[in-house]
């Protein structure tokens, strides 16, 4: 009787979404000819995750339009098997099945995990797996009654598909408005009336606090949906809305609590230095890691991060670092909302475009630094190439 399989490679990539599926592409681009591993715990072969929450779940792509592709003939796939406990000191990675694979190398990309409340099955939803947006996209009907907690961009475009597939949406906004961190005031403004003049209701100020059963009323509370529906979500103030189901989309934890014990010093994530480096030959990206005290954000952030540490794993030292702003994009509704850079929250702001759309300019003291774009993508672009990242230690994290 044979044990569990032992196997030892170069690089051993553990997780297979952006920032592990572009850590095994660019390390064959910068001429890495060793074994590469990549450990997945979906089944799926990697895709791009933001179409989930726009065009896939609004059902303008199908799966085939996800997939991202090359860089996948000559590098080894285990999908379908989550890793669950990290040996440092040999950089064995031990899998679900009790197999085992050590690297020479090992890169953990394993993302962050959806927030979830408790509530009844089927009815209470999140949009983190292709699986998620499938499940989504079969419960919606004309006239659903939806909810969506959470009013940053995942929830904003959440709402604007349900939206399109012709569901009654609720979004419940803990902020005095949608995005107020991220895009302060005045563009927070205007993306409050893009969904308010598409129908749907934004409840600012306001949080959930839990979902309820089938006619799932209170004594004492107030409902601001008449009758109760299939299930109450329940606000903290006590108001009930009736729903037929929702989608949870209050933020996300880093998928980093299997390594607890390992050794690496966790804190908001695998805590690295500035090149990724979390312990001698153990590498973290993506929103599963803490880079020079910041956390990961953004999509171009997350290729970034995972490009720098290919190429230190390929040669041995990082390239110079990309000095262009993060920048991250989002399709809802006709428009186009568009940030580049990241707010501390204490910059002063100029709209400094507002004809068929907003632009808005951030500033600390007299540098600008940061962007925001409704409509006016040019404009947005060539700030972009006209303007560079703060150096870390100006940046507060996410």
């Amino acid at each position: 009787m044979t044990g569990p399989a032992a196997v030892r490679t170069g690089v051993v990539v553990v997780g297979a979404g952006l920032a592990g599926w572009t850590v095994a592409d660019t390390l064959r681009t910068e001429g890495y000819a060793g074994d590469v591993t990549v450990v997945g715990a979906e089944e799926h072969a990697p895709y791009d995750r933001p179409p989930l929450s726009k065009d896939f779940l609004a059902g303008r792509v199908g799966r085939p339009d996800l997939t991202l592709g090359g860089g996948s003939d000559d590098v080894t796939w285990r999908l379908g098997r989550r890793a669950v406990a990290l040996d440092v000191p040999t950089r064995t990675v031990t899998l679900d099945d009790a197999s085992t694979v050590t690297g020479d190398h090992v890169v953990l990309a394993t993302g962050a995990a959806a927030r979830r409340l408790p509530g009844p099955h089927g009815a209470v939803h999140t949009v983190a797996t292709l699986d998620d947006a499938e499940r989504l996209r079969a419960a919606v009907r004309p006239g659903t009654r939806a909810v969506v907690a959470g009013a940053g961009f995942l929830g904003l475009e959440v709402a604007a598909s349900l939206t399109g597939l012709g569901a009654d949406v609720t979004v419940v906004c803990a902020a005095a408005g949608p995005l107020l961190r991220e895009i302060g005031p005045d563009a927070s403004a205007a993306v409050l009336r893009l969904h308010e003049g598409h129908g749907v209701r934004v409840l600012t100020g306001a949080r959930v606090s839990g979902v309820g059963g089938p006619r799932g009323r209170r004594r004492g509370r107030t409902s601001v949906d008449g009758p109760s529906g299939p299930v109450a979500v329940v606000l903290e103030d006590g108001r009930e809305i009736a729903a037929d189901l929702v989608v949870v989309a209050a933020g996300a934890d880093p998928a980093s609590a299997w390594l607890a014990g390992s050794g690496l010093r966790l804190d908001g994530g695998v805590v690295c230095d500035d090149a990724g480096l979390a312990a001698p030959g153990v590498h973290a990206v993506g929103d599963c890691a803490v880079w020079a005290g910041e956390r990961c954000s953004h999509w171009t952030r997350t290729v970034r991060q995972a490009r720098r540490v290919a190429a230190v794993v390929a040669h041995g030292r990082p390239p110079e670092a990309d000095a262009e702003p993060d920048y991250v994009w989002s399709d809802q509704y006709d428009a186009r909302l568009q940030l580049a850079g990241s707010l501390r929250g204490d910059e002063t702001s100029e709209v400094v475009c507002a004809d068929g759309g907003l632009f808005v300019v951030f500033r600390s003291g007299d540098e600008e630094v940061a962007a925001f774009a409704l409509n006016q993508s040019r404009q947005l672009m060539r700030w972009r190439k006209t303007h560079r990242r703060r150096p870390a230690a100006e940046r507060i994290p996410a």
